[in-house]
C-alpha cells in the first residue's frame, strides 16, 4: 500500500450542499475478512428493512462477487440497489492499480455496465489508486475517512466542504463525521460510543449536511465469524466491546437513525444519483 491520496500532487476543490441528503451504503465482504459467510448471508433482511422504510442503499461489492458470488449480486441488482466497487479481495491488505482494474472488469462482466463508484479497503484511498480510478474512467469515489480511524487522511484541505471535486474529474463523497469533531457516523462507531454519549452528539452536534453513512453485516448482525478472521489486537477487542451490550441484530439502530434523519428533513439518495445531480447541474461558485 502507497501513500495516501495526496492533495500536493492534484487539485482539490472543496464544495458544499444546500439541502440536507443522506447516503446509505453497505460494504458487501466477508464477515471480518475471514472468507465466511455468517453475516453476509443475511443481506437479504437489510434490503427488506430498507425497502419497508423507502431508503435506497449504495452497495460497495468485493470485486472478486461479481466471478465467484454472482447470486449475491444478482439479488442486490434485483433489489434495485446501486450496486458498486469496493476493494477485490477484504482478506488481502488493500487494492493495487491491478486488483482494481480486475475488480472493474469483474463488475462490468457482472452487471453489463462499467463501474461509477468506489471505495477502498479501509477507507485506504491511495494516491496510485487515485489514478487509477480517473485511467478507468470510474465518476466518483467514497473512501475520504475525515474522522479518527483506519485510512484517516489529515490533510488540512479536506478540511472543509461537504464534497469535493478532485483532478477536475472525480467527485469525492467522505464518509460521513458529526459535525465539528473528528468522530465518524459510520454504524460501527454509532455502536461503539452507545445510546448516551450518541444522544449527546445529536443534542451538541449533529450531522453535518451529505451523511454518507456505511455499514457492514457485521455491524448489523451478530455471527461467529470474528473468531476465523485475521484480524487482531485492538481492531478485534472493539469488535467484540461493540456487540457487548447488543442482541442479535442491530437493524432497530439503522431504523432510529434513518428516522432521526428523516424528520431532520433529508433527502435519501443512491451516491449515485447524487453524482448524477451534481454532475448535471454544476455549480461554479462551489455550492450544489
Amino acid at each position: 500500500m502507497g501513500p495516501l491520496l495526496d492533495p500536493e500532487r492534484t487539485t482539490v476543490e472543496a464544495r458544499t450542499i444546500d439541502r440536507p441528503v443522506a447516503l446509505l451504503s453497505v460494504d458487501v465482504e466477508t464477515d471480518y475478512g475471514s472468507g465466511l459467510d455468517e453475516a453476509l448471508s443475511q443481506t437479504g433482511r437489510l434490503l427488506d428493512l430498507l425497502a419497508r422504510l423507502g431508503v435506497p442503499l449504495t452497495a460497495f461489492v468485493e470485486g472478486q462477487f461479481f466471478k465467484r458470488r454472482r447470486s449475491l449480486c444478482r439479488l442486490l441488482l434485483d433489489a434495485g440497489v446501486d450496486v458498486q466497487l469496493h476493494c477485490y479481495d477484504h482478506a488481502e491488505p488493500g487494492d493495487t492499480p491491478a486488483s482494481l482494474r480486475r475488480g472493474a472488469l469483474a463488475l462490468e462482466d457482472c452487471c453489463g455496465r462499467r463501474a461509477a463508484g468506489y471505495r477502498a479497503h479501509t477507507y485506504r484511498l491511495t494516491h496510485e489508486l487515485y489514478e487509477t480510478l480517473l485511467e478507468l474512467g470510474f465518476r466518483w469515489d467514497s473512501s475520504l475517512m475525515r474522522g479518527v480511524g483506519q485510512g484517516r487522511n489529515r490533510h488540512r484541505v479536506f478540511r472543509e466542504g461537504d464534497y469535493f471535486l478532485l483532478g477536475g474529474r472525480l467527485f469525492e463523497f467522505p464518509v460521513a463525521t458529526w459535525r465539528g469533531t473528528p468522530l465518524p457516523l459510520n454504524h460501527a462507531y454509532r455502536l461503539l460510543l452507545k445510546a448516551p454519549a450518541e444522544a449527546g452528539l445529536w443534542a451538541v452536534s449533529g450531522p453535518g449536511p451529505l451523511v454518507a453513512y456505511n455499514m457492514h453485516m457485521t455491524d448489523l448482525v451478530r455471527c461467529a465469524s470474528l473468531a476465523r478472521s485475521p484480524s487482531r489486537g485492538l481492531p478485534r477487542l472493539l469488535h467484540r466491546y461493540m456487540w457487548a451490550t447488543q442482541g442479535r441484530d442491530t437493524l432497530a439502530a439503522l431504523e432510529t437513525l434513518v428516522t432521526r434523519l428523516r424528520r431532520a428533513g433529508y433527502e435519501f439518495l443512491t451516491t449515485h444519483a447524487l453524482y448524477e445531480r451534481l454532475a448535471e447541474h454544476p455549480h461554479p461558485a462551489g455550492r450544489a
